[in-house]
């Protein structure tokens, strides 16, 4: 083989050699920017995710901020309506809901009506749910009512100063004018002061007993 095909063969073999290098590097630098993409994608996925977790965390927390209370000490309510009749209730402690704000949950209440023409007529109770908006009580637990010479005891009383009615519910005991009565409802129209007593069950008897 002569000197210039030798140099020939040498140079080809330099050149696929070079070629070779080139196609390799270029393959190499396509992977490996390939695979930092796919990286990328990956963290911009999981950011996404850690995003959505944190908003959901955010509602949560202010749903719980909505349903926290509002505690008041020795509160004091006063509505009146057109013809000068006056509801008006006390407690030592109140709660407000911050998703309804209209209801106050009173503990150791007391209330007076005082109606036109009228003795005032007082209520007591460990706790009453109170509707600022509707005048709307009621009243649970030792409850207690008072007029002139008349006492009323029950476990509930429903008040609607609206309507001027009243509903007495529960181990109701009624004393006056020498008189004890056992019964399981009351019910009062301040309107044209009516009131009615009955049992539950039409088979059960309203316990009256004289007392001298």
């Amino acid at each position: 083989m002569s000197k210039k095909h030798i140099f020939i063969y040498l140079f080809l073999t330099f050149c696929l050699i070079i070629i070779s290098l080139v196609f390799y590097n270029d393959f190499k630098s396509k992977t490996k920017l390939k695979s930092v993409n796919k990286i990328k994608e990956k963290n911009v996925e999981i950011s996404l995710n850690k995003t959505d977790e944190s908003s959901s965390k955010k509602v949560d927390n202010s749903n719980n901020d909505l349903a926290e209370t509002t505690k008041i000490e020795n509160v004091n309510y006063v509505a009146m309506d057109a013809n000068g009749n006056k509801f008006e209730i006390q407690a030592k402690e109140g709660q407000t809901d911050a998703r309804n704000y209209n209801n106050v949950f009173l503990f150791d209440v007391k209330a007076t009506i005082n109606l036109r023409d009228s003795e005032i007529i007082t209520i007591t109770a460990n706790s009453a749910d109170y509707n600022k908006s509707t005048v709307e009580t009621f009243f649970r637990d030792n409850v207690q009512v008072n007029y002139i010479n008349h006492k009323v005891e029950s476990d509930k009383l429903h008040l609607s100063f609206q309507d001027k009615l009243a509903s007495i519910n529960e181990n109701v005991v009624y004393m006056g004018n020498n008189t004890k009565m056992i019964t399981d409802n009351i019910e009062i129209d301040f309107r044209d002061k009516s009131t009615k007593i009955f049992m539950n069950s039409n088979k059960e008897k309203v316990f009256v007993k004289t007392v001298y």
